[in-house]
């Protein structure tokens, strides 16, 4: 019997399950709403995986006759992750579908973030989109980590960081008489705010919205560098203080460092976040992949044969769009 391998990428939003043989031929897809165990609760969580797994299992028994009980190895890759582990057996059991008797690994989805990037076992991983962190990884598991402490503590240089900088910019210039830069009145413009009460407006529109909604804003930042000095001037500031969340981890030179979240994937602050890795410390700047790609890779290295490096190529080709194979959700439960 052909082994298998399943891989799950758990976020705030989707809950997403693949089945994949050993040479990573992904088999089937199954998803499902968001299963952070810290938002919807550890029995919902668990409900939510499995669902989405009986789903990719149905696919993949139809396209290849797979079964559950040729899964040789589990990985969950899921925010909140450690509010899953601490929920122990009944959280696992809920999990899977009784045929799989294998043990599931749970893991960050920083450490599958980091390994949709990169196939070698250990490297660094950077996150920006509304928030930020850093974290070293070491086949699946976190060995340090710096940041993601949250927009009211930390996120430095990420989406709602851009957003508010944006903002006081505008603010700065509104105190000052008039908002003249590109950058100040497209923020005048995306917050809907009244031309002729500009610094009252600023003042009041962005407190009655929840805070990380500063992060909409961010894409103006990106989109004006080369008109706008201040533009230019905060776009620096993030890839610098995203460069420095690696440079505090002590990094190795050479070890490859991933990028996800809207911020880093694309530029122009990923390109000078890359050229500060280069000249600090020479490594690569790879950028993240599908979840389900480093989950399903990761269960592969938990196998008894380390796998081969063309596989992760081959996972990562099929799942830059994960709707390419056959994937259903079900919804009968």
């Amino acid at each position: 019997m052909t082994r298998l391998v399943v891989g799950a990428d758990i976020g705030g939003t989707s809950t997403r399950v693949a089945v994949a043989d050993l040479d990573g031929t992904v088999l089937g897809i199954g998803r499902d709403a968001g299963g952070n165990p810290n938002t919807v609760g550890i029995a919902t969580a668990a409900a939510r995986i499995r669902t989405a797994l009986e789903a990719a299992l149905e696919t993949a028994a139809v396209r290849d006759g797979a079964t559950a009980s040729a899964v040789a190895a589990v990985v969950i890759g899921m925010a909140g992750y450690n509010t899953a582990i601490a929920a122990g057996s009944d959280f696992l059991t809920n999990s899977l579908v009784p045929a799989i008797t294998v043990r599931p690994r749970i893991v960050s989805d920083l450490a599958v973030a980091y390994a949709s990037g990169s196939p070698l076992p250990r490297g660094y991983v950077v996150i920006a989109g509304t928030g930020s962190g850093a974290a070293e990884i070491d086949s699946g598991e976190i060995v340090a980590r710096r940041g993601a402490w949250g927009w009211l503590l930390g996120d430095e240089g990420a989406g709602f960081w851009l957003g508010r900088e944006a903002v006081r910019q505008a603010l700065t210039e509104a105190e000052r008489g008039a908002v003249r830069s590109d950058l100040g009145r497209s923020v005048v413009a995306g917050l809907g705010i009244d031309p002729a009460n500009v610094l009252e407006g600023l003042l009041r529109v962005p407190y009655e919205q929840p805070p990380v909604a500063l992060a909409r804003l961010a894409p103006l930042v990106s989109e004006l560098v080369d008109s706008d000095p201040g533009a230019a001037a905060i776009a620096a500031r993030s890839a610098e203080i995203l460069a420095g969340l690696v440079r505090e981890l002590d990094p190795r030179p050479g070890r490859p460092v991933v990028v996800t979240g809207s911020v880093l994937q694309t530029d122009p602050i990923r390109s000078a976040f890359a050229e500060r890795i280069a000249a600090t410390i020479g490594s690569p700047v790879l950028a993240a992949s599908s979840g389900l790609a480093g989950a399903l890779w990761l269960a592969l290295g938990d196998l008894d044969q380390p796998p081969d490096p063309e596989v992760h190529s081959r996972l990562t080709a099929t799942l830059v769009e994960p709707h390419a194979v056959g994937a259903r959700r079900r919804t009968d439960e």
